[in-house]
């Protein structure tokens, strides 16, 4: 099986929050093949990672694939974790009086253990509810956390509904809190109500279980509340599916579908409209071959493009490649896979000027490498449609594209250049990147005369001018006449 990239888990804002948060990253440990860790956000997070699928579960409001998860699994692959293997072995090694010692001395550093089993111990369950509804605070989260097992069906539902009803209040009563308004630390904390929606999360996950112990499927079928909860757990679900459909709105239904283990073409079909088909798109990864039956049980041309980008495969691709305009328009998301239909293209050698012109223009989202823009604009004689495509910011990037209008047009080229004072103005690392260029395509007189006519911008930047020598170019003022000489 391929291996997973984090770029198809994880969207590119995610990423780059991510990659914000190393160095927050308390520590990362490896149980067989998933890692664990804590991170450090608005407050100390507990984050896992699968390390097969790369999905992250996180004790954040996002809960699952944020960017704490992305930040956990880069420092794994920076080789920044403990393999907890022979720690876990030697545990089995271990006799019963030592294990307790060992929990023992955990204890020390983990007191909430026992405060959380007092709780259980000592608390009525019935009267912390009516303590819960009457007296909310906090803390009354925490308590409620540590005797959520305790709980019967009714009292979770209980509970369940009393904060789906009032959630919002419940958040104000947080923010009104003593223990909040003597913390300025927190004052601009947004997910200062993390707790409760955790809390919240865990009762859902807790009644819809217990629904199937307790066969009081009909309790939590008829919440709307609990829908997604089912959806999750369809498989669990399935044999309830006609009284499911009956509650359930066709959007929801056809997710519930799409869950279960061997979901059914016709079923699924007899249950898709134009308004609910973009649940189909989120399913692609996964069911990859299922998703393209339904598109061809539909005839859906888009739908089939977007299989066939996500599986590159080449023949499907330029087969329904007129699909591209509509399917970008249709599923924005579809332009993060781009690089995948450059990819197979390459690997192919198939060349075809108005499939690169689709391509290219939509570069600007795309996040198209080098090596991918060589190929797209090595195949485009279109001067003007190529020039607006180059970011004078992103001259490493973008290199391939100004080399390409050279190769169409020096001179109109040249001028392009000399007429943009922007890329003057750049870092310099762009503008040393810029004369790595003029020196490969145009000769040493015309690269002079370039200097020369945009001097000031070369008198006074010492670290310029060293940039400048590693491209054979040393610009200095004598007795104030500006002199470039080129090796």
């Amino acid at each position: 099986m391929a291996e997973n990239k984090i770029e198809e888990i994880y969207s590119k804002r995610i990423i780059e929050r991510g990659e914000e948060y190393l160095n927050l990253v308390k520590y990362c440990i490896k149980i067989n093949n998933s890692i664990f860790g804590k991170v450090e956000g608005s407050d100390i997070y507990e984050t896992e990672v699968d390390l097969d699928s790369l999905e992250g579960n996180c004790s954040c409001p996002y809960r699952t694939n944020c960017k704490h998860a992305v930040a956990l699994y880069l420092i794994y692959k920076k080789g920044k974790f403990a393999d907890a293997e022979d720690f876990i072995k030697n545990l089995y090694k271990m006799s019963k009086n030592e294990l307790i010692e060992l929990i023992r001395l955990k204890l020390e550093k983990n007191p909430d253990w026992v405060l959380k089993h007092n709780i259980g111990k000592n608390a009525n369950a019935g009267e912390f509810i009516k303590s819960f509804k009457k007296h909310f605070s906090s803390n009354k989260v925490e308590e409620c956390e540590a005797l959520l097992l305790l709980f019967s069906f009714e009292q979770l539902l209980e509970l369940h509904d009393f904060i789906d009803r009032n959630y919002d209040s419940l958040v104000d009563k947080t923010y009104e809190s003593e223990e909040y308004n003597n913390r300025p630390d927190v004052w601009n904390d947004e997910e200062y109500d993390a707790g409760l929606y955790e809390l919240s999360e865990e009762l859902k996950e807790l009644v819809v279980k217990k629904s199937l112990e307790k066969k009081r499927i009909d309790e939590v079928i008829k919440r709307e509340s609990l829908h997604d909860e089912i959806i999750n757990m369809a498989e669990d679900f399935e044999k309830f599916k006609d009284k499911i459909k009956r509650s359930f709105s066709k959007e929801q239904y056809l997710k519930f579908l799409l869950f279960t283990k061997k979901p059914s073409v016709s079923e699924v079909k007899e249950n898709i409209d134009s308004a609910n088909k973009h649940i189909l798109y989120t399913f692609i990864k996964e069911k990859s071959t299922f998703i393209k039956n339904i598109a061809h049980a539909l005839n859906d041309k888009e739908l089939i493009f977007m299989v066939a980008v996500y599986e590159k495969d080449f023949d499907a691709i330029v087969n329904n490649f007129r699909q591209f305009d509509s399917t970008i328009e249709e599923n924005p998301d579809m332009i993060d896979k781009l690089k995948n239909i450059v990819e197979v293209f390459i690997k192919n050698n198939f060349r075809n000027e108005e499939f690169a012109k689709k391509l290219l223009s939509q570069e600007e989202d795309a996040e198209y490498n080098k090596k991918h823009l060589l190929y797209l604009v090595s195949q485009i004689n279109d001067y003007e449609f190529i020039k607006n495509k180059f970011n004078e910011s992103k001259i490493e990037e973008h290199q391939p594209i100004l080399e390409r209008l050279a190769k169409i047009d020096k001179q109109k080229t040249l001028k392009f250049i000399t007429s943009n004072n922007n890329l003057l103005k750049g870092h310099w690392t762009n503008i040393s990147l810029l004369f790595n260029f003029l020196r490969k395509f145009y000769e040493d007189n015309r690269v002079k005369e370039y200097l020369r006519e945009n001097q000031e911008f070369f008198k006074t930047s010492s670290t310029l001018k060293n940039k400048l020598k590693n491209e054979g170019i040393f610009v200095s003022v004598k007795k104030g006449k500006f002199i470039v000489e080129i090796q």
